[in-house]
């Protein structure tokens, strides 16, 4: 899990900081161009950062938040490819099912909300996410 170090690492953390003042103002595209620049200036083999996991999660926070279907889809997949030393507590197939369920593809949805809630006993749902986990429950968990 290597992670930026040096001006790149500081420009990354800068980057993360002025997305989620973006976030709270509601400028969501704003938040994604600037992620989506940041993902660009990742270093060859981005995906082995651990910065990569985290831009792809501000990202699809956003893209969920203003309903940009076209953008979850297309750094869905990434979701699963990125950081991949991380722990694997659910949080890849928690983002993949909100994803789905956003989407309008419930059984997909329920097939990683499922997942998530196994690997993670629940802990992934978090004060955000009931609508999920009231979908999941109402699927039969």
């Amino acid at each position: 899990m290597p992670k930026l170090q040096g001006e790149l690492g500081e420009e990354f953390e800068n980057t993360r900081q002025a997305a989620v003042q973006y976030f709270r103002k509601g400028d969501h595209s704003a938040a994604i161009q600037l992620l989506t620049d940041a993902w660009e200036k990742l270093p060859e083999g981005k995906y082995e950062y651990d910065e990569s996991f985290i831009i792809v999660w501000y990202i699809l926070d956003n893209a969920i938040e203003c309903r940009d279907i076209d953008t979850m889809k297309k750094w869905v997949d990434k979701v699963f490819l990125a950081d991949p030393k991380r722990g694997d507590y659910g949080e890849r197939e928690m983002w993949a099912g909100r994803v789905a369920y956003e989407s309008g593809e419930t059984e997909k949805a329920l097939e990683y909300l499922r997942v998530a809630y196994k690997k993670s006993k629940g802990r992934v749902f978090g004060d955000t996410d009931k609508k999920y986990k009231a979908f999941l429950i109402d699927n039969g968990l």
